[in-house]
């Protein structure tokens, strides 16, 4: 039974460096030498590596300079006839190492290494394309245009580096390449397994552009002419411009060649089983399309979000978050911002197909037309009943364009939908469907709401639609019930309302303070809320402060009294009207000393993070199969 050397390098991989290691331990090979070589992790990883740690025939953990230092290393402590590498994050088909030893078994000398076939998996192990090999004789006459197969596929004996060194570190991404072509110069022959050995995990730092562009230095490095290393590197350039930008015609000329010249073919990312979900909305902070992608990024799972604006302080540090940092009233900003977003898509879009999910009307221009020029799927959430633009009539044919040209449009309630169709009678139904937002319950507070006066909250944003001037104009005549009103926010009316306040000389009852991410506290110190909006999508403030066990008072605008209005505790006036609004506001104080609050999270649960995150990743797999 040949002895044989596994080496895992790894990094910060904790969600799946187990996976990893038991693929190897699983093996049942009696003769394996495994070695394990950390970078320096810091994410926890090493506290899941401890638990093998007897398992291993040399482990450390220390800084290195790169994948292949790290290799290096583990090769330096190696005693196995041949060596393999199972990096972390990637994982070895059972029975893979004694299928190895029956095939080495039957060669007299070890001057060939292996290569395997290797199936490429994204970070949720779906399989989404597979590196098929070339026969041995095709490998040899085609060495200078790929790399027969990645590290994970090779096994090569121990007297190879004894010989020719390590792998060589002035190359940071195809030093297995020269190591490769090296070998080959001097006499070895790939010797194909004809089996898949493993999984490889896609997402690291092979396969950019600088990859392809170091082919040349490796080419020259050993020997070969000018031409040769040219031909190469721009060949190997085009192909994962086209593979990038224009998979369609790609997979044409691909599938088209393979015909003509009869060779297998080999299915590189041809089957995308999954996406890299891209949500782009204008700012990290503000009201309810914020706080949905804001929940969206807590249980980030294949999903990443980009801003246009500048990322505020909580988020700058936030790898979740990539931001434009366009300030979009700028002139060209607009075009800065489109510009900005390609750049970062492209960097992405590699071996992942990305969904790319737009909130609010800025990022739905922009994303748009990043969208169609990279040929990338796009749908978007309309958050609001009503949209100032659909008032401007030479927006129209743009919007046209847009919505028909979006995958999907998602309602955060049936009255936007109804009302978006109303606007846009061209949309497909099947393209429209209803996803109601949810957020984080808070538990239900009894109050004691037998008082001589009040404590108000108001939160949103300081906008024109959130309705708070008509509160504000309603308070002279509700003054002698309330002792203090909380307006949390941050937008641009909040001049206009400070005016308005200091106009009616209300400044010792009003206080502004600005946008919080965690309101539960003043929530919980007042006595009733207060939603006043001229228009809304959903009534998100609604849900949590009425989950508290505030009583709230509503307006009955569409997206907010359809929801709420049943419920006990919830009462409302009509919309705009400041008479209405002082007449609910009455009846609401007479209610409190004869009404009971009831509980109502039971009925909120649809409402919640989970029934809500829940609704989505049952959306984002139905996108993938269409």
């Amino acid at each position: 039974m040949k002895k044989i050397t596994i080496i895992t390098v790894t990094l910060n991989n904790i969600k799946n460096i187990e996976q990893t290691i038991k693929s190897v331990l699983d093996q049942n090979y009696n003769n394996l030498e495994y070695i394990l070589i950390d970078g320096g992790s810091t994410d926890g990883s090493l506290e899941i590596i401890n638990k093998y740690k007897d398992k291993f025939k040399y482990f450390k953990s220390s800084a290195d300079k790169g994948v292949y230092d790290a290799m290096n290393k583990g090769i330096a402590e190696a005693t196995g006839e041949y060596v393999g590498f199972v990096n972390g994050g990637d994982f070895i088909y059972e029975g893979a190492l004694n299928d190895l030893n029956k095939i080495f078994s039957k060669h007299k000398t070890n001057f060939f290494f292996s290569v395997a076939d290797v199936d490429y998996v994204d970070d949720q192990n779906n399989l989404i394309g597979s590196k098929i090999c070339r026969s041995s004789d095709q490998i040899i006459k085609k060495r200078f245009i790929e790399m027969p197969t990645n590290h994970l596929g090779i096994f090569m004996p121990l007297d190879v580096f004894k010989k020719y060194g390590l792998f060589d570190l002035r190359f940071n991404y195809r030093a297995d390449y020269h190591l490769v072509l090296k070998i080959i110069k001097n006499g070895y022959r790939p010797l194909r397994l004809e089996r898949k050995i493993g999984a490889f995990r896609l997402g690291g730092v092979s396969g950019r552009y600088s990859t392809f562009f170091e082919n040349y230095k490796v080419i020259r490095s050993v020997g070969e002419k000018f031409w040769i290393a040219a031909y190469s590197t721009f060949l190997g350039v085009t192909k994962l411009f086209f593979q990038n930008n224009f998979p369609i015609f790609y997979r044409y000329v691909a599938s088209t060649y393979y015909k003509i010249t009869n060779e297998t073919e080999r299915e590189e990312f041809s089957t995308i089983h999954s996406y890299k979900i891209c949500h782009v909305i204008d700012s990290d902070t503000g009201g309810g399309a914020e706080k949905l992608v804001s929940i969206f990024q807590k249980t980030l799972n294949n999903k990443f979000i980009i801003t246009i604006n500048k990322l505020s302080e909580k988020n700058k540090f936030n790898t979740n978050y990539n931001s434009l940092n366009i300030k979009i009233n700028e002139p060209l900003s607009f075009i800065r911002a489109v510009l900005n977003l390609i750049k970062i898509l492209s960097k992405i879009k590699r071996n992942e197909k990305i969904l790319l999910h737009s909130h609010l009307s800025k990022s739905l221009y922009i994303t748009s037309i990043a969208a169609i020029f990279l040929g990338i799927d796009h749908i978007h959430t309309e958050h609001n009943t009503y949209n100032k633009r659909r008032s401007i009539k030479y927006l129209y044919l743009i919007e046209y364009f847009i919505y028909n040209s979006l995958k999907h449009i998602i309602c955060i309630s049936e009255p936007t939908r109804f009302n978006l169709l109303s606007y846009m009678q061209s949309i497909k139904l099947e393209n429209i469907s209803v996803i109601e937002n949810g957020t984080k319950l808070l538990n239900h507070k009894v109050r004691n709401l037998k008082k001589e006066k009040y404590n108000i909250l108001l939160l949103g944003s300081l906008t024109y639609k959130k309705g708070i001037d008509i509160f504000i104009e309603t308070l002279p005549f509700l003054s002698n019930k309330i002792n203090q009103v909380k307006i949390i926010g941050s937008g641009p009316e909040k001049e206009k309302l400070l005016d308005l306040t200091k106009k009616l000389s209300l400044e010792s009852i009003v206080d502004f303070i600005p946008f919080v991410d965690d309101p539960s506290n003043f929530i919980y110190n007042s006595d009733i809320g207060i939603i006043p909006s001229r228009w809304e999508g959903f009534g998100m403030v609604a849900l949590e402060m009425r989950s508290s066990g505030m009583p709230i008072l509503i307006s009955d605008t569409p997206g907010l009294y359809n929801l709420f209005s049943k419920y006990n505790g919830v009462y409302s006036f009509k919309t705009n009207s400041k008479d209405s609004l002082k007449n609910s506001f009455r009846k609401l104080l007479d209610d409190l000393n004869k009404v009971k609050i009831e509980e109502l999270n039971t009925d909120f649960e649809i409402y919640s993070e989970n029934s809500f995150i829940n609704r989505y990743d049952k959306f984002y797999d139905k996108m993938k199969n269409i």
